[in-house]
């Protein structure tokens, strides 16, 4: 009997051993939202269509897709595709939006600028979304000064001849057809879940590790050293996303440029503290 006591003991102090240090089968729901730039700055490889997010009907879009995310994972925090470093700076304009007070300032802008900050998706959804919520704070995760020199890769293929200019130049159109089938698409919806789809997915994935990767003369290793350099990117902003996650939070949201979106899913997988939750489950 003694020894019954004492096993039954020794559970119980193994149990609230455990529970103390925060021992919990609890994963954070994580809403991964690859989208096209609302403001459509051009600078990526392939070039979108432009689609108005000023418009009635996508501003309609907005208001439905984001009363959609609350209904069914009202998010702790909202991550967007913002400059992790000025993080302060854009708290304070959301500040201003909280209060129904003007951010920025049009007049002293350029015509860039305006399309930026009125039209760019991290204040159109992420500001909006994260105001319905009731969250006091939106949180900013982009790193951008990692080198991925996409302009040497006409003399490197020059240089290695594995397939030619043109070749890449197609893998490109290829992406840019199915980007802007999406962009095409009546309701805002549908645009968000073709590009969150497995087919952008396996594209856009599969511009880097099928073909770039491959641009590799053995003196220097450009395709290798230029896909590690998008992986680093990639990874630093996940980094971001990751340590400004608490245990407690149970919805985030992370809003972040379709391509980003691609390599973020494997790396929402293979991550124990996290459960991704695909944009057709919740639109």
């Amino acid at each position: 009997m003694p020894l019954l006591k004492n096993i039954l003991l020794i559970n119980l102090l193994v149990y609230f051993f455990f529970s103390s240090v925060g021992f919990s089968q609890h994963k954070t729901n994580v809403v991964l939202i690859g989208v096209y730039h609302f403001n459509n700055p051009g600078f990526d490889e392939g070039k979108m269509k432009d689609r108005n997010i000023l418009s009635d009907e996508n501003q309609q879009g907005l208001s439905r897709i984001t009363d959609k995310l609350i209904k069914k994972y009202h998010p702790d925090k909202v991550f967007v595709e913002y400059d992790a470093a000025k993080n302060n700076m854009l708290n304070g304009m959301y500040a201003l939006y909280q209060k129904g007070k003007p951010f920025y300032r049009a007049d002293t802008l350029n015509a860039f600028y305006k399309r930026f900050y009125s039209e760019n998706e991290t204040f159109q959804l992420g500001f909006r979304l994260a105001n319905k919520a009731g969250n006091d704070r939106i949180y900013a995760m982009d790193y951008d000064e990692v080198p991925i020199r996409f302009d040497l890769i006409k003399a490197k293929l020059q240089e290695k001849g594995v397939f030619t200019f043109a070749d890449y130049q197609h893998k490109i159109a290829e992406l840019e057809v199915f980007m802007n089938a999406c962009l095409s698409k009546p309701k805002l919806e549908d645009v968000l879940l073709g590009l969150n789809s497995p087919e952008q997915y396996k594209l856009n994935k599969g511009l880097y590790i099928s073909f770039l990767n491959r641009v590799n003369p053995a003196t220097d290793f450009f395709g290798s050293d230029l896909v590690a350099n998008w992986y680093k990117r990639n990874l630093i902003m996940y980094a971001n996303i990751q340590n400004q996650t608490a245990e407690q939070d149970k919805n985030i949201v992370i809003i972040v440029g379709a391509g980003h979106a691609a390599m973020m899913e494997d790396f929402i997988k293979a991550d124990t503290r996290f459960n991704l939750v695909k944009l057709d489950g919740v639109l």
